[in-house]
């Protein structure tokens, strides 16, 4: 079909061959992408969902884990839940022998889109163990985050610090996990992404942990998984199937685990329907019939 452009203010035919026509095009999609980035959790935000959700939690199993070691409220937490949740799953990565540079990799990005790599650079190397100054380093690193994931444009600092209190719920939360993995891991890819399947509707977004059959969400609330939460691990495990990555292959179940109320739940792919599947991926992520 013919298309037709603005030449000078006036309208002309472009003969230009097919295939020039194509990798133009395709050009300008990539830019439009890359200036219109929408992440999972920003797709997620603009869908309508039943009270339930569309993939009620209900269908998951729920599986309390041991600890009679009590964490202090929350309200007495002296950071941000997304600090909080950020430092609970990127110190449980470094406990599990991942170097910091690579899971500090993202805030470490946004504290130079913002001028402050120097700054995060000193913070990264007071980060050597797991006692109090490493952590505080951390929460305070891990402020950059959103400078990367959102935009430099839209971050304001922080400057969070834990307490006493603070500091021990993160501890305690990164033990639980530790415990956790030990008994349904072990990981095979942390900080999964979807290289190849991702699409004009979703261009970024990236998960926690994959263990051999199952796709993993950390998260650090006092409540139990939202219909947003359980519809994210859907397209998570959609997304996966139409990138490049061979290991999605292998994923037969969708799990949560929360340090902080220390409970696991799980769903078998299986239970989900056909009809909820298809609609994910031509409705909601983007991909064609």
């Amino acid at each position: 079909m013919p298309r037709f452009y603005r030449f000078d203010g006036s309208t002309g035919m472009d003969l230009r061959p097919a295939a020039v026509l194509e990798a133009d095009a395709a050009r300008i999609d990539e830019l439009r992408r890359r200036r219109d980035s929408m992440a999972v959790t920003t797709r997620i935000r603009m869908v309508d969902q039943p009270p339930e959700g569309l993939l009620p939690l209900s269908l998951f199993d729920r599986t309390p884990l041991p600890d009679r070691t009590a964490l202090h409220p929350r309200t007495m937490e002296t950071v941000a839940p997304d600090i909080a949740g950020l430092y609970v799953d990127y110190m449980t990565r470094i406990a599990m022998g991942a170097p910091k540079r690579v899971v500090f990799r993202i805030p470490l990005l946004g504290a130079r889109l913002v001028g402050q790599g120097e700054y995060a650079e000193s913070l990264l190397s007071r980060m050597v163990d797991f006692a109090f100054p490493s952590a505080r380093a951390a929460c305070l690193l891990l402020d950059f985050d959103a400078a990367s994931r959102r935009g430099p444009q839209y971050w304001r600092p922080r400057r969070m610090v834990p307490d006493a209190a603070t500091y021990f719920n993160l501890t305690r939360m990164v033990a639980r996990s530790r415990v956790f993995l030990d008994e349904y891991g072990p990981v095979v890819w942390e900080g999964f992404d979807f290289e190849g399947g991702y699409t004009d509707r979703i261009t970024s977004g990236s998960g926690d942990f994959l263990t051999e059959d199952t796709l993993w969400d950390f998260k650090v609330s006092g409540y139990p998984p939202n219909p947003r939460y359980t519809l994210q691990l859907l397209i998570y495990w959609r997304m996966g199937l139409h990138s490049v990555h061979p290991e999605y292959q292998s994923i037969r179940r969708l799990g949560f685990f929360n340090p902080r109320r220390n409970e696991v739940w799980l769903l078998d792919v299986d239970r989900i329907t056909p009809e909820l599947i298809d609609w994910t991926e031509r409705e909601l992520i983007g991909y064609p019939a």
